[in-house]
Parts: C-alpha cells; sequence; structure tokens
C-alpha cells in the first residue's frame, strides 16, 4: 500500500484537457465518492481543471472549495444544492435544473450562466458574469447593484435596483 504523504502548503491539482464520463464515477484521478462528493483520489486540493468539466446528469452532490474551471462547468441534471466558496469558471456555467437555491459570494463565471428551472431568488452583490444571463424560468425578480454581464439578461421580467 503506497503511504500518503501530506504537502504542505498544498499543490493543486490540474487536469490538462477535457474531462468526460464521470457517469462511471472515475475521471481520470478524480471522482465521485458515495455520498456525490468530487475529489481527487490522492487528497490534492484545490483542484484546478484546465479544460472543461462535464458533469451532466451524474450523481455529484458536492464540489469542493476552490474549484477552477478552465473552460465550462456543466451540472444540468445533477442533485447539487450548494456550490463552494471561490469557485472560479472561465467558460460558461450551467446551473440549469439544479436544486441549487443561492449563488456564494465571489463567484467568478467567465462565459454564460444559465440559471433557468432553478429556484435561486437573488444574485450576489458585485456578481460579474462575462457573457449572457439566463433566468428562463426562476423566481429572481430584482437584479442587485454592481452585477456586471457582459452579454444579454435574457428571461428576466422584474426591475434593477
Amino acid at each position: 500500500m503506497a503511504s500518503k504523504r501530506k504537502l504542505w502548503p498544498p499543490e493543486p491539482f490540474v487536469i490538462e484537457g477535457y474531462v468526460r464520463d464521470p457517469v462511471v464515477n472515475c475521471v481520470g484521478t478524480l471522482q465521485i465518492d458515495e455520498a456525490g462528493r468530487l475529489f481527487h483520489i490522492h487528497g490534492v486540493s484545490p483542484i484546478t481543471v484546465k479544460g472543461d468539466l462535464n458533469l451532466l446528469s451524474t450523481p455529484i452532490r458536492e464540489l469542493p472549495e476552490g474549484l477552477t474551471v478552465g473552460g465550462y462547468l456543466n451540472l444540468l441534471g445533477t442533485p447539487i444544492r450548494e456550490l463552494p466558496e471561490g469557485l472560479t469558471v472561465g467558460g460558461y456555467l450551467n446551473l440549469s435544473g439544479t436544486q441549487i437555491r443561492e449563488l456564494p459570494e465571489g463567484l467568478s463565471v467567465g462565459g454564460d450562466l444559465y440559471l433557468s428551472g432553478t429556484q435561486i431568488r437573488e444574485l450576489p452583490e458585485g456578481l460579474s458574469v462575462g457573457g449572457g444571463l439566463y433566468l428562463y424560468g426562476t423566481p429572481i425578480r430584482e437584479l442587485p447593484e454592481g452585477l456586471s454581464v457582459g452579454g444579454k439578461i435574457l428571461g428576466f421580467e422584474g426591475r434593477q435596483k
């Protein structure tokens, strides 16, 4: 049995390219455990994915704090209920149809942010979205001060503060 070595400070785990096939619960050296948590099998944290992370319809319930995804992060059709602090996504972030009810402070999205069909009621102040913001079927009725959206806001039926 290989011994575990503790790294201090922890070195980030970096995946090059596109991560796929998480349905089999193993993506290279990333796994989804029985509780639905994404983790690195050697305990390395924080995790950085340089490409895309497609978790479409997987049993994922929890993402690690400080997760950085250079490309897109697709969580469509997953049972995830909250996002971790310090989440950074360079491409689009798709939360459509998830059970997420709020976005964490400091969330950074470089591309589009898809919230359609979620129960998110409000957006955090100072949220920055590099692309479009898709709000179809959400209970969001007000946009916060300091909201920055690089593209169009679609599906919004309320007012801006």
